[in-house]
């Protein structure tokens, strides 16, 4: 992206679901772009600008999620506050948020990218297909407001339709694109699940061709891409999560993802559809699905309408999210000790 402006329409900004805030003579509305350690590079009709946090906003926020990310709506001062770097002051309300546990022992969560319409997840045609981590993505993106499709791409390597069948049989309900960012085969299905002003972000594992998906969308080679191993699968480049401006929407692109931890259950029950709706039939409504008398959910897996390995997947999903929960809870009562114990 140049140094030009850039309108709030081509970033984004819908009056549907934003409304326009009162900004002072000295204040700017743009939408982050990149994020970096300690800054931010922000895009809007004033221009493109490196910034960094006020002050105020520093002080006033409560939990990781306060600070800004890709695809944050902000508020920020027009004159530098750190040598030629704009202050943030404010971070409008966010429509959605991909959200997981951060990396690193501490149960944290972490804003993998903000305000995002469509969460792209990219898998390669010709490698072995980790259904439960595709699920994972999935319950990502309902959890935290975005629409979700499946894109398997490399269609050109072969093993396209198998994998599409794959995640049919598993019972994936989202929308399945079938392409080929090397030749732009399929493009065209992408191109419709995002329209005019929608923001796609794009994530996956490393190596599927996320970065060459994107600069098909741009019409450029703007990021860099990897060779290929000797095993067909590609070499991780991108290093950071970027918003860029496509020719009729926006596209986040994102590193891949060496962990995939859900970070609550929001989404659970969307992606698990079957079994949720199963288990309103349950006798006790605390059923576990793990043997309880009455349990819908295991009577419609002995009767083939729930796959096993659908159940199987959700329950552990469940058991993950309930000992991060108890994580949570310790860390938040040892940082009240711990501030408790400064104030002594």
């Amino acid at each position: 992206m140049n140094n030009s402006a850039v309108s709030l329409e081509d970033l984004g900004w819908s009056p549907a679901h934003f409304a326009l805030p009162h900004l002072d003579a000295n204040q700017c509305l743009s939408r982050v772009t990149v994020e970096h350690r300690g800054g931010y590079e922000l895009a809007g009709p004033e221009g493109v600008f490196e910034a960094v946090l006020d002050g105020l906003l520093r002080e006033s926020a409560t939990n990781p999620t306060d600070y800004p990310a890709v695809g944050d709506w902000v508020i920020h001062s027009m004159d530098p506050v750190d040598h030629h770097r704009r202050g943030i002051q404010a971070v409008l309300p966010r429509k959605s948020r991909i959200l997981r546990k951060a990396p690193g022992a501490a149960p944290i969560p972490q804003v993998v990218a903000a305000n995002v319409d469509v969460l792209g997840v990219v898998i390669s045609a010709d490698q072995s297909l980790d259904l439960q981590i595709v699920e994972r993505y999935l319950v990502i993106a309902e959890g935290g407001g975005a629409c979700p499709v499946v894109i398997v791409n490399k269609s050109d390597l072969g093993g396209a339709a198998s994998t599409r069948d794959q995640l049919m049989q598993r019972g994936i309900s989202c929308p399945i694109a079938v392409i080929s960012a090397k030749n732009g085969e399929g493009l065209s299905e992408i191109s419709r699940l995002f329209g005019a002003g929608d923001t796609l972000a794009v994530t996956g594992p490393s190596g599927v061709g996320k970065s060459t998906l994107v600069n098909r969308l741009l019409g450029e080679e703007s990021l860099a891409t990897g060779s290929v191993t000797q095993d067909g699968s590609g070499r991780h480049t991108t290093i950071r999560r970027e918003l860029l401006v496509v020719d009729h929407g926006v596209v986040i692109d994102t590193p891949g993802l060496r962990e995939v931890q859900i970070w609550d259950s929001m989404g659970l029950e969307k992606v698990f559809y079957e079994i949720s709706a199963a288990s309103r039939n349950c006798k006790f409504a605390d059923c576990t699905h793990r043997g309880e008398p009455g349990c819908s959910v295991l009577s419609e897996v002995d009767g083939g309408q729930i796959d096993i390995n659908r159940l199987s997947s959700y329950l552990s999903l469940w058991e993950e999210i309930s000992i991060l929960e108890r994580e949570i809870d310790e860390y938040q009562r040892s940082q009240r000790r711990r501030r408790d114990g400064k104030r002594t």
